[in-house]
């Protein structure tokens, strides 16, 4: 009996290790919790701008591909606009809180956002309760949070139990809390395509204490259909109020005349794509 007690002891402690071990590995954290932590990783600031070099896959335009810069703006916690010019053409979108607005060579076509739009959603909304809100409106469904893996990174899945990819889902890097894949519409029902935002090569910013993505890739069926490169930023830069202000965008543009056909932008990157085809009609 005096050498059993030892032994039973020691065995005693390694059934408690394994059971807590079963246990911690069986909890998963709440969809706000993680979202929260997600903030808090990605940093805080005031404004943001960011130029990057968009390559747009088409296969309508001569080699099958277009480039492009844009500008970001950022304005934190529920502020976006992103210009883009090209010779021939000039874009604008905004979105607050007060809706979004899409401008076209001076005019408003369109005051809704695409589904692309969306990328910005993990980056923009800094208030825990505003991305609640944002993903929710993307169908996420926020009670169901499973454990992924996604080009050998172990992240939360939001919305969606792994590896189920038929219905909208976000997915939050395990050991950063950082976003890394964004579905805005599942595939699978009918044929329809799975459209997805994939966010890596994170840089941090002002000594670490922000991070963003450099490489934000859009793709439609596994498919690469756009990708976004950063170029350069400039955290908290001074911006205007008004370039964020869509009743005061409203006085400035004026709405497409009735009598044009207003495009309907199913996504971005059809807007965009349309842009570079006037463009290369305008020089052959």
């Amino acid at each position: 009996m005096i050498h059993m007690k030892p032994r039973m002891s020691y065995l005693l402690c390694v059934f408690i290790v394994m059971g807590l071990a079963v246990t911690s590995h069986s909890y998963i954290l709440p969809a706000k919790q993680i979202l929260g932590f997600m903030i808090e990783q990605l940093g805080s600031a005031r404004t943001f701008v960011v130029v990057q070099n968009s390559v747009i896959y088409d296969p309508a335009i001569e080699g099958g591909m277009r480039e492009l810069d844009e500008t970001l703006y950022y304005w934190y916690p529920d502020r976006f606009r992103r210009e883009v010019n090209t010779p021939g053409s000039e874009q604008v979108r905004v979105v607050g809180p007060d809706g979004a607005i899409f401008v076209t060579n001076g005019k408003i076509v369109a005051e809704t956002q695409s589904l692309f739009d969306h990328f910005k959603d993990p980056l923009l909304y800094r208030e825990k309760e505003l991305l609640l809100h944002s993903l929710g409106e993307q169908d996420i469904n926020l009670d169901v949070v499973s454990l992924g893996r996604y080009k050998d990174k172990f992240a939360y899945v939001i919305g969606a139990k792994y590896p189920d990819e038929s219905v909208p889902q976000i997915w939050i890097e395990k050991n950063t809390f950082r976003p890394i894949r964004y579905v805005l519409k599942g595939g699978g029902f009918d044929g329809a395509p799975l459209e997805e935002i994939e966010y890596s090569d994170y840089k941090a910013l002002d000594k670490k204490k922000w991070w963003y993505p450099t490489r934000i890739v859009f793709y439609q069926n596994g498919r690469p259909d756009r990708v976004y490169v950063l170029k350069s930023y400039t955290v908290n830069p001074n911006l205007s109020e008004q370039l964020f202000d869509i009743a005061y965008l409203k006085t400035v543009y004026k709405p497409i005349a009735s009598t044009q056909q207003s495009p309907s932008p199913t996504s971005e990157v059809d807007d965009v794509k349309k842009a570079i085809r006037d463009f290369t009609k305008i020089f052959e």
